[in-house]
């Protein structure tokens, strides 16, 4: 048996490692900090940052006057901070693995990505002014995810024209929040660029920002289906079989219970077992393996088999997961009891927050 570690991002492991760093940094300086300004501050948490955990910044958090009043003030004013990616998935990850390894008695609370506002939220560029109320927005569906249809409520400058998309979405960052904008919506349009067909954008009803937010909430969780809740009982599984461009036989076992997970914050680990099969021996281990390998990730509700596939002699089992390195741990334990001796098994962790692999698959029932 042997694992093939993900080598195009940084491990779980190196992940923490790299926020433990950080906040080594940040308590050996920690009474320099406090005596900083509040721009300061921050400027001296980025930098620390980009040393250990590159991809992730620091900012005061932005919702209520609490914000603004201590980004004037000194470090002492700052109660809250914010790390962000600016909505880069590929460094959500890392944005987790600086909170979660916070340490206890800092002057700072911190939270991970940026918040929606409660209120309203504005902004204005090279003298257009552009509030959440004036984008207008129409909601669909994409490939499994939200699609949104923008357009404004009041003609535009011609001599402006790129700053209202800018603002835009810095807007539905605000409003959405960073998660949900990046792992929930899955296109973004503009009217005056046409609307995809099939998405049932261009027929919805336009309504300002403010609104929107609600409806996108209700089709993600109403629609789609995405409650958050673990399913309870047997699993609704579909069965699909098809062809490589090659001609090799593919079989497909889509979990279609687990789309309540998808977008979970805290299920974003995708870790993939693959065995050789070949004989039926080696296929009803397994298979075995399988089995055993899901029902230990049941436990506690940590971890879901999302879907199966089988094909070219390898049967690639997918789970999402809330503790890669657990889960890792789980297959290899399991394994030893259920496969035969030098059977290959490899294993493949992947940050994928928006579930990807699996509403392709998804898709296809």
């Amino acid at each position: 048996m042997n694992e093939t570690p993900d080598i195009l991002a940084p491990t779980p492991e190196q992940l923490v490692k790299g926020a433990r760093a950080f906040w080594q940094s940040v308590q050996a300086q920690q009474s320099a900090l406090q005596a900083l300004s509040a721009h300061d501050l921050v400027e001296r948490m980025n930098a620390l940052l980009e040393l250990a955990v590159p991809g992730v910044a620091a900012e005061l958090a932005t919702d209520a006057v609490q914000g603004s009043a201590a980004a004037a003030g000194a470090a002492d004013s700052v109660r809250q901070l914010v790390f962000t990616s600016h909505g880069s998935i590929a460094h959500f990850a890392a944005v987790q693995a600086v909170v979660a390894q916070t340490p206890q008695g800092l002057p700072w609370e911190v939270q991970a990505f940026r918040q929606r506002v409660s209120q309203g939220f504005g902004m204005r560029m090279d003298k257009f002014e552009l509030p959440s109320s004036d984008l207008l927005v129409r909601v669909g569906q994409f490939q499994g995810r939200v699609a949104l249809g923008l357009s404004f409520a009041k003609p535009v400058p011609k001599e402006l024209q790129e700053h209202p998309q800018q603002m835009a979405f810095i807007l539905l960052d605000h409003m959405l929040g960073e998660f949900d904008l990046a792992v929930k919506v899955g296109l973004v349009e503009f009217e005056e660029d046409g609307l995809s067909e099939g998405t049932g954008a261009d027929a919805a009803q336009p309504v300002p920002l403010d609104q929107a937010v609600a409806v996108v909430d209700a089709l993600w969780l109403d629609t789609l289906g995405r409650t958050g809740q673990y399913p309870q009982g047997a699993h609704d599984w579909v069965s699909i079989k098809g062809r490589s461009v090659q001609g090799a036989e593919i079989q497909t076992q889509v979990n279609r219970s687990a789309n309540a997970l998808v977008g979970r914050a805290d299920m974003g680990w995708r870790v993939d077992a693959s065995v050789a099969v070949g004989t039926a021996s080696t296929q009803a281990a397994a298979r075995a393996f399988e089995k055993a390998w899901v029902d230990t990730l049941a436990v506690q509700q940590q971890g879901i088999a999302s879907h199966v596939v089988q094909r070219d002699g390898w049967r690639h089992v997918c789970c999402y997961v809330t503790d890669s390195p657990l889960a890792v741990q789980a297959a290899l334990t399991v394994a030893q009891r259920c496969l035969i001796e030098a059977q290959p098994l490899e294993l493949t962790v992947t940050h994928e927050p928006g579930w990807d692999d699996y509403l392709v698959w998804l898709g296809r029932c």
